[in-house]
């Protein structure tokens, strides 16, 4: 288990990077003079931004449900049919077949995770500012709850795609989603504290949102290529 064969520094990195890019919006607003104070010692806080992402990771528990049974049951079905038609010499069909049943568990899964946190964001609409009150809350949170809440709700996305890209093997995409995860979330994130409060949030909501479309547009090339990388790139 420790054989340097079986060691993946990317993978390792990535996961670095990703976990930074998720909390690197918080820490800035944690230490920007305007909007975070000292709690003891080095830690800070931000009363301003820290209960609607707190609330807001809360809404994505569906979400997360969701991505668990269809990308993690559904998807890998499929996976293993087809690399196992491919390793037993399977029909060009049926390895087709395959590939083809993958791409709509894909599918069926982004499309479940989107379906239901647009359910939850409507529920927030709804009853979001009653829910707030009922935690005595300042309804003033509502807006950046929102944005928080379909960030949230993206980020739940990216972790999808990021797993199917893992299942790929396709670290190096996964690692270059995560860099820019950082870089984009650090320099929108800068841009919002220096505007309104009313920009609050919108960084990392902005963020996520660009690296889903990037990430689904890299997917569908990966997959549409799938069997010329399977056959001609791993003999």
């Amino acid at each position: 288990m420790l054989q340097r064969r079986f060691a993946y520094p990317s993978l390792a990195l990535a996961g670095l990077l990703f976990n930074l890019g998720v909390w690197l919006d918080k820490f800035m607003f944690w230490y920007a003079p305007g909007t975070g104070s000292k709690v003891i010692g080095p830690l800070h806080a931000s009363v301003i931004y820290d209960i609607p992402v707190f609330i807001a990771y809360l809404c994505v528990m569906p979400g997360m449900a969701t991505f668990l049974v269809r990308i993690e049951a559904d998807f890998v079905e499929y996976y293993d049919a087809f690399y196992n038609a491919v390793r037993t010499g399977a029909t060009l069909r049926h390895i087709n077949d395959m590939r083809d049943m993958m791409v709509i568990s894909i599918r069926a899964g982004l499309y479940e995770i989107v379906k239901i946190q647009a359910v939850v964001l409507l529920l927030i609409l709804a009853f979001g500012r009653w829910v707030l009150d009922a935690l005595h809350i300042s309804t003033l949170y509502m807006p950046l709850l929102i944005v928080d809440v379909i960030a949230a709700s993206l980020q739940v996305l990216l972790l999808g795609l990021m797993n199917v890209f893992f299942y790929l093997d396709a670290r190096r995409t996964v690692l270059k989603l995560c860099v820019a995860f950082v870089v984009l979330n650090g320099v929108l994130t800068g841009m919002t504290l220096r505007l309104s409060p009313d920009t609050y949030g919108y960084g990392f909501a902005l963020t996520l949102l660009i690296l889903v479309v990037a990430a689904v547009r890299m997917l569908d090339r990966k997959l549409g290529k799938l069997e010329y990388e399977t056959y001609m790139l791993r003999n």
